[in-house]
């Protein structure tokens, strides 16, 4: 399969698409095209904005990310335009990364999880029109038959299958942003915006927050499964306490925390996989590498906070 992008006069037929849409003010800065997306950067009359088409695997994330931004428009990118895989969002501000680099203190990630777990619950009514868009369906009972897609049934999949069935309804399945990290995390008015929808499914929200944990725990310089990892771990699940008690809530965590890899092993198979292995091969074998993080937490040589 040839990516859009690599279509002789893409990057003509992408700038009038954004001509139809807005006003631009200068020439398209083209950021960078992966198998994963295409970005550019627009200056517009009303402001920069930012253009990404999507390969066929993600062509979901358009309708995903203005489904959830009419939702909570203070933490998702506002979507000036959009039309199948293409979409125009409004400037968010700097990354998390770099902010917290040049020497910001604002947001804390304390307050990065807690509002990431307030969206969780706030997005779980929105669960059956974010499957009709497209966005990956892994609930829990389909998480063993993927495991399998990758891995086969491996010496994992008895484990697989009992983590799955040991995560009950207790809380609510809900859209799951999966890349949660300090690249993903931008900051408009001091507080944190998700984007990269693409990298969400519909899941056991525990599944989600295991590379915020890591890029929080890394950020403080704290020792992976230590108290301190512990104690962002409580923050994080403390919303979720309006369903059960923190010790049910950590139980179903460490369960979830398991089968994380699983969606993550599944984003790079369903870019990948179709390109052939000779596009695949220069992005290494990324589902070999979660699917060997996951035996790591399942050993306990890997320990929360170090995914």
């Amino acid at each position: 399969m040839t990516l859009p992008w690599d279509e002789p006069g893409w990057l003509d037929q992408a700038i009038g698409w954004i001509d139809e849409r807005v006003e631009r003010t200068s020439e398209v800065g083209l950021e960078r095209t992966r198998p994963w997306s295409a970005l550019a950067r627009v200056s517009t009359a009303d402001g920069p904005v930012w253009f990404k088409e999507s390969p066929p695997a993600n062509a979901f994330e358009p309708a995903l990310t203005k489904l959830l931004a009419a939702w909570r428009p203070d933490a998702v990118p506002e979507v000036v335009a959009s039309e199948g895989p293409r979409m125009l969002t409004r400037d968010v501000g700097p990354q998390l990364r770099r902010a917290l680099d040049a020497g910001e203190t604002e947001p804390a990630w304390e307050e990065v999880l807690t509002l990431y777990a307030e969206l969780q619950i706030e997005f779980a009514p929105l669960v059956e029109d974010a499957l009709r868009v497209g966005t990956p369906d892994e609930r829990p009972p389909r998480l063993p038959g993927l495991y399998e897609e990758v891995a086969g049934r491996g010496a994992l999949y008895d484990a697989v299958v009992d983590a799955a069935a040991a995560l009950d309804d207790t809380v609510p399945v809900s859209v799951a942003h999966q890349e949660a990290h300090d690249g993903n995390i931008f900051v408009r008015a001091g507080k944190p915006v998700f984007i990269d929808w693409a990298e969400a499914a519909v899941s056991h929200p525990f599944t989600g927050p295991l590379l915020a944990l890591r890029s929080a725990s890394e950020r403080a310089g704290y020792e992976p499964g230590s108290r301190e990892v512990e104690r962002l771990r409580d923050l994080y699940l403390e919303p979720f306490t309006r369903f059960a008690p923190a010790a049910d809530l950590r139980q179903a965590f460490a369960h979830a925390y398991l089968l994380a890899p699983i969606g993550r092993a599944q984003v790079w198979h369903r870019i990948l996989a179709p390109l052939g292995p000779e596009l695949g091969e220069g992005y290494g074998d990324s589902v070999a590498a979660w699917l060997e993080i996951q035996r790591g937490i399942a050993d306990g040589s890997i320990a929360l906070g170090g995914a």
